[in-house]
C-alpha cells in the first residue's frame, strides 16, 4: 500500500473514532439532563435524597 492509500485509511479511522466520542459524549449528557431534571423536581417537590431513593428503587 502507498502513502496516500494509509492517509485516507487512518483519516476514515479518525473520523469514525471522532463521531463515536461524541456521539458518546451526547448520549451521556442527555442522560445526566435528565437525572438533574429529576432531582430539581424532586427539591422542589419538598422531597429529600432519601425519598427519592426509595422511589426509584420501587420503580
Amino acid at each position: 500500500m502507498d502513502v496516500e492509500t494509509w492517509k485516507a485509511l487512518w483519516q476514515f479511522v479518525f473520523i469514525a473514532a471522532s463521531v463515536l466520542f461524541y456521539g458518546i459524549v451526547i448520549a451521556v449528557a442527555y442522560k445526566a439532563f435528565g437525572d438533574v431534571v429529576k432531582m430539581i423536581r424532586n427539591m422542589a417537590a419538598g422531597r429529600g435524597a432519601s425519598e427519592a431513593a426509595a422511589d426509584s428503587e420501587r420503580a
